[in-house]
């Protein structure tokens, strides 16, 4: 009960320096929605697999000498004993449900922000980023692949928040509602791409971040046939 009360606290604090200041007028640049530099930043991340469930699949998360997130383990196929399972080998890991305070709770906007921006270093394997927002289905995600250009190099990898993918159970939602981006809950990524073996994901950060060109959903100036968002993204890569 204290911590909650202590929270709710400190949220009141927070919004009412954010109101005073005009805070919510202010246009972001970026959002850092998940970080991890010190051992301690992995008690906000969550890691999963089918051996949850009886399955035979291994992972693990932990920080490397440089200090960045790895997500590694092994897959197997292997169907667990109950045969109410008919697939098996997947691994996820994901950052923690956001608390809740007496006032609110703690959901990050993704409307405020054109494109997410992840820090990555992986293997050849087949990988997914993973949103969720509120929603009255707990098992529904929002995908997308991650497409990783350089397999064993580091990489900033973008992807525009309306390439997402509404998903349940790992199946494509025929009506694709939109997200309830107001209220974002966790980021994550994921693995299932039916192959037995070990596999190998390093990252350093997440961030929602708009260019120079866009506002969120908006767009501060229109794109032309020679100017795209990935040729804005190219120049600002540089700086990553």
């Amino acid at each position: 009960m204290s911590g909650y009360i202590g929270r709710s606290a400190k949220a009141l604090r927070e919004n009412a320096i954010k109101i005073y200041n005009a805070e919510f007028m202010n246009r972001q640049c970026e959002h850092v929605v998940a970080s991890v530099s010190k051992k301690e930043d992995l008690n906000r991340w969550l890691r999963g697999s089918d051996s949850d469930i009886g399955g035979f699949s291994d992972a693990w998360l932990d920080i490397t000498r440089a200090g960045h997130a790895k997500f590694h383990g092994y897959l197997s196929q292997k169907l667990p004993e109950d045969t109410r399972f008919k697939r098996s080998g997947y691994a996820m890991v994901r950052t923690r449900d956001p608390l809740v305070t007496l006032l609110s709770t703690d959901y990050w906007d993704s409307s405020l922000f054109r494109f997410l921006a992840v820090r990555v270093k992986a293997d050849c394997r087949k990988y997914f980023v993973n949103l969720k927002s509120d929603a009255l289905i707990p098992t529904d995600i929002y995908q997308h692949l991650l497409p990783i250009r350089t397999p064993g190099k580091w990489e900033t990898i973008v992807i525009p928040f309306n390439a997402f993918t509404l998903t349940s159970n790992s199946v494509i939602v025929a009506s694709q509602p939109r997200m309830a981006s107001t209220k974002m809950e966790t980021v994550g990524f994921s693995i299932s791409d039916r192959q037995d073996g070990p596999f190998c994901l390093e990252f350093a950060w997440i961030k929602a971040f708009n260019s120079n060109w866009t506002h969120g959903e908006t767009p501060r100036m229109p794109y032309s046939q020679d100017r795209t968002w990935k040729c804005d993204f190219a120049e600002m890569d540089k700086a990553f």
